[in-house]
């Protein structure tokens, strides 16, 4: 069943945008430019950017309200996973990376459960948004995700839950803040630790460990809207504490068109997945919120 939750006038995206700050509605001013060029410069150094207050205070105030209504609609799954989401491979020594298993805990509302006229919609089929993930990551076109579940998504952390140290499969990954959690729930990344011709694994178990020195911390606040490159930077969410739950909503693009997410990566997240049937014709990805 899809949320009932404010059924009133969408906002329109210059009252999403914080266009004050951010003023992208036309890419090629030299402000907008601007913008980007210092983004790309974040990623290439860090593969990581960050829009401070990117929504505006009354789009803030809707998402929050909207996430409250959505909370029961989320899903609950704890699993032990290593940082390459693959099973146990006693072959290996004790002390490897991918023996290393760590608890994960997350709730995620899946793209059907959300309203028509949800502000989360407006923002993730918006063209102007849309320009600007491509602009910054240097990639257009970029598409929406053809799967009715894994387009856009609400995560959910409640008190305990982490998203552990783990590497993404997608080229990229878009988030906003909405709220942050009472403590912890902070987004640890290691920069470009791994590289496209080693694993460097001594490092990775200095993370793994507590003893890597270059290990970075992106303390969002809620309206921040994060874009990060995780295939190569050990990342994770730390444990989060008290009463108040961690938010954020996350948008899923492709640089492919038809994108489809994987029924085994469907039914981990959401406890479901679509037909095969409706898989047929779609490109398969498996990928890592």
């Amino acid at each position: 069943m899809v949320s009932k939750q404010l059924t009133k006038v969408p906002l329109k995206i210059e009252q999403i945008i914080n266009f004050q700050q951010y003023p992208i509605a036309d890419l090629s001013q030299q402000k907008s430019l601007d913008i980007i060029a210092n983004c790309r410069q974040q990623l290439e150094s860090r593969g990581c950017c960050v829009f401070k207050n990117f929504l505006t205070p009354q789009a803030l105030f809707l998402a929050q309200q909207e996430s409250f209504a959505l909370e029961n609609e989320a899903y609950y799954a704890t699993r032990n996973t290593n940082i390459f989401k693959t099973d146990d491979d006693p072959t290996l020594p004790p002390e490897h990376p991918a023996r290393f298993f760590m608890e994960r805990t997350n709730g995620f509302v899946p793209l059907n459960k959300f309203h028509p006229q949800s502000l989360f919609l407006t923002l993730y089929r918006a063209k102007t948004f849309q320009n600007l993930i491509a602009a910054c990551l240097a990639s257009e076109p970029i598409y929406e995700y053809s799967d009715p579940l894994a387009g856009l998504v609400l995560n959910i952390l409640r008190q305990d839950a982490q998203h552990p140290w783990h590497y993404d499969e997608n080229d990229f990954s878009v988030v906003l803040m909405i709220q942050a959690a009472s403590a912890g729930g902070i987004f640890e990344y290691a920069p470009h630790i791994r590289t496209l011709s080693s694993e460097n694994y001594e490092l990775v178990n200095q993370v793994l460990h507590g003893y890597y020195q270059d290990v970075e911390q992106n303390q969002l606040q809620p309206g921040d809207l994060q874009i990060f490159q995780g295939k190569l930077s050990l990342h994770r969410v730390t444990k989060v504490a008290g009463n108040q739950k961690r938010y954020t909503a996350i948008f899923s693009y492709t640089k492919e068109n038809n994108a489809m997410a994987t029924a085994k990566y469907s039914e981990a997240l959401f406890g479901k997945a679509i037909s095969p049937t409706a898989r047929q014709t779609k490109i398969l990805v498996d990928k890592e919120m």
